[in-house]
């Protein structure tokens, strides 16, 4: 198995009924609306790289459709969770505990302590830049001080 991959139709499936996802993904849809699941996917990894891309000692992969395999698992859950709150399904409570421990795990992504398999095909830079800030150009003597206005 490849160290980074794609998530796909066949892994929702896997995940759950293919009748639920089936149903997840085409009920409710409005005139000229298409299937949310190919957003929905992109989403989910677009968020995960994002915070892989905060940790400058692991690279992301060329692909932008891949995410780590171990991370897998965790993704397809939470495009289920995310394709149920389109039709207003309540989370069970194992749902609800599997979204906790997704934030964790983002948050750990993003701090650089989980560790994450090297892609196959790395980008040279990540695009995230884990330092914000502003840089200032100049500075200039402040016009009134305490001193000046007498303690006011």
């Amino acid at each position: 198995m490849p160290a980074w991959l794609q998530i796909t139709l066949a892994d929702l499936n896997d995940a759950r009924v293919a009748e639920l996802i089936e149903a997840l993904r085409q009920e409710e849809l409005g005139a000229g609306q298409t299937d949310p699941m190919p957003r929905r996917i992109q989403t989910v990894v677009d968020e995960i790289r994002r915070c892989i891309g905060f940790c400058a000692s692991t690279p992301l992969d060329a692909d932008t459709a891949a995410i780590p395999a171990g991370l897998k698992d965790l993704a397809v859950e939470k495009i289920v969770r995310g394709l149920k709150g389109r039709l207003l399904l309540p989370l069970t409570d194992d749902e609800k505990d599997a979204e906790k421990l997704y934030q964790k795990r983002l948050e750990q992504l993003t701090r650089c302590e989980w560790p994450v398999d090297a892609p196959a095909t790395p980008i040279d830079v990540s695009p995230v830049s884990p330092t914000t800030g502003a840089e200032v150009a100049r500075t200039s003597d402040r016009a009134a001080t305490r001193e000046s206005l007498a303690g006011l």
